[in-house]
């Protein structure tokens, strides 16, 4: 028993190792695969110089054959050694390695019958080796039909009667029929009862005309075309005056010259409607006044506009402010049975109640006379109350027939006129308190406003439709003559009848 037990104790050679054993410890078999893979490579390679040529044929030759000899020797030593296991795995990666030479074979000689052979997709493209010759005789054949093309525009751009061709022509409304009795609207298209069936293109033409028939082209697009027809150019060659010509200073009588400028009141714009603005008589200063309650002075440059002086009436909604005497003084009234006198040079504000003798519940139809000592009140009664500027005492009252819209003295202030809703107009003398003549004026509707011009030659008058009319005092006086009465009719030498609102004052410019 001790003799059995030393002898499975004793060491194994490694000869005796099993097969499993034999792969798990050794490498080397491996080692020697890979060397002779390398080696194999190396002779496929000389073998293929061999062949296809890069070298000396007879050197390669002796050398692939020894090679392959030393390989084949080595490779039964080397079997001899390996196991049964061994050799079946170097005969597998032996037979993977040949099928990828026999794949590498096969594509190598896909590649060369590809370049010798046309493949399919050859056909769909072709080189043009054209001779030069037949290229020089192509390019004079081509010369001459451009030639002949381009003899044909030309005729065509110099025949004038073809017109010009549409740049864009739609096949649809070409080929599109229209039912022209579908519609009430289409029916007034046809030319006759039976006219049903139409093109798109003569449908368009007819809608063109019916259009034209509603809207008549406007006279001033007819006669811009005439005159643009006519201004040819050639009067310019007739001429020696120079083609830039300076603008006239002197603005013609028919036309009206208009810059916008800055606001007058920029500085201290008003928090209501402005209802009285007028200019200094003497200087550059500009006075408004509104349902704000507040009189503000402007020096007026056109650029920075900066405001003098303000005063606020906290009883008082001005609507009617104005200078007199001179500008030394500033008259303010409204809805109210007062008003207030601003001395300009002291800056004093003093309050004055009413007219004396005459209750009067609203003073906001006061007129002023800049040159002159009057101030003139009108009532609704028909009545014109005159106050002394300087006292602001009673003077006098200068009854009207009808209800006063408005009054307007002349430049030196002896002279007083009036107009009222019966179209009539009245001219007073203050020197004298009396009517020196009134007239009717047919032409004017429910008058507003009246003015006078700086030198008596000409007055206006706005009424309530938005109509201007214009008056000669030369030819009211002339008409006065002819009638030999107190009482005639006069009618005015020019009318602006492009205002839409109700005219509420009209001034006449220096």
């Amino acid at each position: 028993m001790a003799a059995q037990k030393t002898k499975r104790e004793a060491p194994i050679p490694k000869d005796s190792l099993s097969s499993d054993e034999d792969r798990t410890e050794r490498p080397a078999p491996k080692a020697k695969r890979s060397k002779r893979r390398h080696a194999k490579s190396r002779a496929e390679v000389d073998l293929e110089k061999l062949v296809f040529g890069g070298g000396d044929e007879k050197d390669l030759g002796s050398d692939i054959f020894s090679k392959i000899g030393q390989e084949t020797s080595a490779y039964v030593e080397s079997g001899s050694e390996a196991s049964d296991d061994d050799e079946e795995m170097d005969s597998v990666a032996d037979e993977e390695d040949d099928d990828k030479e026999e794949e590498q074979e096969e594509d190598d000689d896909e590649e060369e019958k590809d370049d010798d052979e046309p493949s399919k997709d050859d056909s769909l493209f072709f080189v043009d080796t054209v001779r030069d010759e037949d290229m020089a005789h192509s390019e004079s054949d081509t010369g001459a039909e451009d030639g002949s093309d381009s003899g044909e525009e030309s005729v065509a751009e110099g025949d004038e009667s073809a017109g010009p061709k549409a740049a864009w022509v739609d096949d649809d409304t070409q080929n599109a029929q229209v039912a022209l009795k579908a519609q009430s609207r289409s029916r007034k298209l046809r030319e006759t009862q039976s006219d049903n069936v139409v093109s798109g293109d003569v449908y368009e033409e007819r809608l063109r005309q019916q259009f034209q028939k509603i809207h008549a082209v406007p006279k001033w697009a007819v006669e811009a075309e005439a005159s643009h027809d006519q201004e040819d150019g050639s009067e310019l060659l007739k001429t020696t005056k120079s083609l830039l010509s300076k603008s006239s200073t002197v603005l013609q009588p028919t036309r009206l010259d208009t810059v916008r400028v800055r606001n007058a009141n920029q500085t201290a714009p008003s928090q209501s409607a402005v209802l009285s603005v007028q200019f200094h008589p003497t200087s550059s200063v500009l006075l408004t006044a509104g349902l704000d309650k507040t009189l503000r002075l402007f020096e007026v440059d056109g650029k920075e506009n900066h405001k003098i002086q303000s005063i606020y009436f906290k009883d008082l909604s001005v609507t009617t402010a104005q200078f007199i005497r001179g500008g030394q003084e500033v008259v303010v009234s409204g809805r109210r049975g007062y008003y207030y006198s601003v001395d300009v040079e002291r800056g004093s504000v003093n309050r004055i109640n009413g007219i004396p003798g005459h209750k009067m519940a609203s003073l906001e139809f006061m007129r002023g006379n800049i040159n002159g000592d009057r101030l003139a009140v009108m009532s609704n009664g028909g009545q014109i109350h005159l106050v002394s500027a300087r006292t602001k005492q009673f003077i006098h009252t200068l009854p009207m027939n009808g209800v006063v819209r408005d009054i307007s003295f002349t430049a030196d202030g002896n002279y007083l006129w009036s107009t009222g809703l019966d179209n009539e107009v009245y001219q007073w003398d203050l020197r004298q308190n009396r009517c020196l003549s009134r007239w009717h004026d047919s032409t004017a509707f429910r008058p507003t406003c009246l003015g006078l011009s700086q030198d008596g030659s000409y007055y206006a008058s706005g009424d309530n439709s938005g109509v201007v009319n214009i008056y000669d005092t030369n030819s009211v006086a002339a008409s006065q003559a002819a009638s030999g009465s107190s009482m005639f009719n006069v009618k005015p030498f020019k009318s602006v009848n492009n205002l839409t609102t109700s005219i509420r004052g009209v001034k006449f410019n220096h």
